[in-house]
């Protein structure tokens, strides 16, 4: 018993989007494939689930970081991620501008994300200064932080309202479209901005290669750079280690040490052999959400296996030996899952399948 009072004192919470929040409907037949993943059919099992404020992957990183937004607005993920991208505070009102493909689906237009444009850097340069010579007189200026991340600035506050980029991949954009007092001026913004690029060198070169065009942006995600709150120990983390950039940016805008911003280890072990700090440690795991948007549904199987041997494994271990006091995960589905040692000794909960599992949450 001495022996189990010795525990490091380190937590190790883990926000994993795009495990359980699958479609219903492709749920069954994608588990299915997976097969059966005994460590992570005991964490879910045995683990206190509860219910969190929170059911989309930014929403969960905003409330993690205690940032408490109205629920009339957007969530000021462009903001929070052009910090976490270049380093920089968001001057004014910001919004995501992405990069999308418009696919003609009999009477609707069907939205692929930027993943399926494969854009270079230097090309994603290139249609920015095109759209900015062309909308400069309405205040606006584009960055492409990344070639898939674009952010819009404008001194102006609009009366926005929008769809996350994740909602709408692969569906007609046609619900969809911007809300709120100005939706339709930027309706019209909207249908400007597909015709620069139609015309653009850029789109033309693309075409003849047999690349698919630009062909529209898809805004959502704006707002001014929030205020994140200080001195709430509950929510205070000791270290964050991801390679995602709204993450990234909450840490920057928080009272967090610089040092506690780390790059998102490859798997469990090498974490817990450089987590030395006691306390909160956050992990942030997107790839399964990077792999379901991009229909990489073979890459998405591989990754859950793999997710399993790698980091599940060596945690529940982990926390056996008293390695960490604590193992929480976030489905960014409304659901939070924490287990103690305790727990993880309560043997007589059976274990269930993750279709189960998904299907009950």
């Amino acid at each position: 018993m001495a022996h189990e009072q010795n525990t490091s004192g380190r937590r190790c919470t883990l926000v994993l989007p795009g495990l359980l929040d699958l479609p219903p409907a492709e749920r069954e037949s994608v588990f299915a494939q997976v097969g059966r993943l005994p460590e992570l059919e005991c964490f879910f099992s045995r683990a206190q689930k509860h219910r969190f404020s929170g059911a989309s992957f930014e929403a969960v990183l905003f409330a993690l970081f205690d940032v408490r937004i109205p629920t009339d607005v957007d969530l000021p993920v462009a903001a929070v991620g052009y910090m976490g991208d270049t380093g920089q505070s968001a001057t004014g009102w910001c919004l995501r501008a992405d990069p999308v493909q418009l696919i003609p689906d009999r009477d609707h237009l069907v939205l692929m994300g930027p993943e399926s444009l494969s854009l270079s850097q230097a090309e994603a340069d290139l249609l920015v200064a095109d759209l900015n010579a062309q909308f400069a007189q309405d205040g606006w200026h584009i960055e492409a932080a990344t070639p898939t991340r674009w952010y819009l600035h404008q001194s102006d506050t609009p009366r926005l309202r929008t769809y996350d980029l994740t909602q709408v991949r692969g569906r007609a954009i046609g619900e969809y479209l911007p809300g709120g007092a100005d939706g339709k001026q930027w309706h019209r913004l909207m249908n400007e901005v597909q015709m620069v690029l139609h015309i653009s060198a850029v789109n033309q070169r693309r075409q003849t290669a047999g690349q698919p065009p630009v062909s529209s942006l898809w805004f959502w995600g704006g707002g001014e750079t929030p205020a994140i709150p200080s001195g709430n120990t509950d929510s205070q983390w000791s270290q964050v280690w991801s390679n995602e950039p709204v993450s990234q940016g909450l840490v920057a805008l928080s009272n967090i040490a610089n040092t506690a911003r780390k790059g998102l280890p490859e798997n469990a072990a090498t974490w817990l052999s450089a987590a030395h700090s006691p306390g909160k440690h956050l992990l942030v795991l997107d790839d399964l959400l990077r792999c379901w948007q991009n229909g990489e549904m073979e890459g998405w199987v591989q990754w859950v296996r793999a997710f399993n041997r790698e980091w599940m494994l060596p945690l529940l271990n982990a926390l056996r030996r008293n390695e960490i006091d604590e193992l929480s995960l976030y489905a960014c589905n409304g659901n939070q899952f924490t287990l103690s040692r305790t727990g993880l000794r309560r043997w007589w909960r059976r274990k269930k399948a993750l279709s189960v599992i998904a299907a009950r949450v």
